[in-house]
């Protein structure tokens, strides 16, 4: 019966995984992370709060294309620290609240194209059943973001000189009203989890950004965002108590450019006691069109830390020889006082005989 049912779920999300991979052709956009499913806020609001524990701190780091200006080694990189709180358990029973606050910061190019972004998230979690295999949430958030870029720093067609080169001194003549601006942006989003068997789990989400379609622009004309949608599907597999395999799938896709990453990852716990967890974690991650990138990781107890290198496939290849970047994330989730976690929020799989 136990290995019927596995069969038939691996049937399925095998099926998943092909339909993801039919979807539109990708086109890559920038600031995303391979490892998209240890920074939660930023994919969807509805999974703050969607932990064991009362607080959570990550932080992601992506340093990029270092081979592309001389200047500095890491003129392409992106930060983004996050923490959020999660809490009602005690007094809602089948449900609780989290709140969250994140912050992303970007630097780009020869003209320090910058991205600012500040905001929270609030999200709600109801759980079906007593022991919380089935759990249903529902999240928004607000940000402010400041987009700033210096244009001296451009290159332009009317500043070349014969035999001299490029004077910066000339006057580019573009159309440029400002070097910065900023604008209030909007998201929410669902996310349901489930914990079918004892032995695998499954969750998916479906998120929506720039619900207000703020102002975009360093023209002074009127372009707005485009509404951006963001799905992610996981699924973990508990082979047993010491070993388990985590898939994941995102996808986003913002007028007509799009994005997948896709990959898996294996764990093995080398102590059977809960409370040794130390983990080993390696995997592999593809984002369609553009890399393949190896992790590995470590992780005590309830604090994780996830290095992966992406090895670029591109038609930047032969600019890049496959140097895509390196990314790190640091995830921690901890507990206090008399609400310490007892394993009561989300269902835990028991493999005793």
């Amino acid at each position: 019966m136990f290995m019927g049912s596995c069969l038939l779920w691996g049937r399925v999300l095998l099926l998943i995984f092909i339909c993801q991979l039919s979807i539109i052709d990708c086109l890559c956009q920038d600031i995303h992370f391979t490892q998209f499913f240890t920074n939660p806020l930023s994919i969807n609001s509805a999974q703050t709060g969607l932990y064991d524990g009362n607080y959570r701190v990550g932080l992601n780091a992506k340093m990029q294309w270092g081979w592309a200006l001389k200047q500095g080694t890491f003129n392409y990189h992106t930060e983004t620290p996050y923490v959020d709180f999660s809490f009602g358990e005690s007094k809602i029973k089948v449900g609780w609240f989290g709140i969250g606050v994140n912050f992303l910061n970007d630097d780009a190019g020869d003209g320090r194209l910058r991205y600012r972004r500040f905001g929270g998230s609030f999200a709600y979690h109801q759980a079906f059943d007593k022991k919380h295999r089935y759990i249903l949430s529902a999240g928004a958030g607000l940000h402010y973001i400041i987009r700033s870029v210096d244009f001296s720093k451009f290159y332009f067609n009317n500043q070349w000189v014969d035999d001299e080169g490029f004077n910066l001194s000339i006057n580019n003549s573009e159309p440029v009203q400002n070097e910065n601006f900023s604008m209030v942006d909007v998201n929410a989003g669902i996310h349901f989890s489930a914990h079918v068997i004892n032995a695998l789990k499954f969750d998916m989400g479906f998120a929506m950004v720039h619900l207000n379609r703020p102002k975009h622009t360093f023209l002074g004309t009127n372009e707005r965002l485009g509404f951006r949608y963001q799905t992610n599907f996981g699924a973990s597999y508990f082979i047993s108590e010491r070993m388990n395999v985590n898939a994941h799938v995102y996808y986003t896709a913002q007028k007509k450019a799009s994005e997948i990453t896709f990959g898996a990852m294996y764990s093995y716990s080398f102590f059977e006691k809960r409370e040794l967890n130390h983990q080993l974690h390696v995997g592999l991650y593809h984002r369609v069109k553009d890399m393949i990138a190896p992790m590995i990781g470590y992780s005590y107890k309830n604090t994780r830390i996830l290095f992966n290198y992406d090895v670029n496939l591109s038609k930047l290849l032969p600019a890049s020889r496959a140097d895509g970047g390196a990314e790190i994330s640091f995830v921690h989730i901890g507990s206090w006082g008399k609400n310490r976690y007892k394993g009561e929020k989300m269902y835990c799989p028991s493999f005793k005989r």
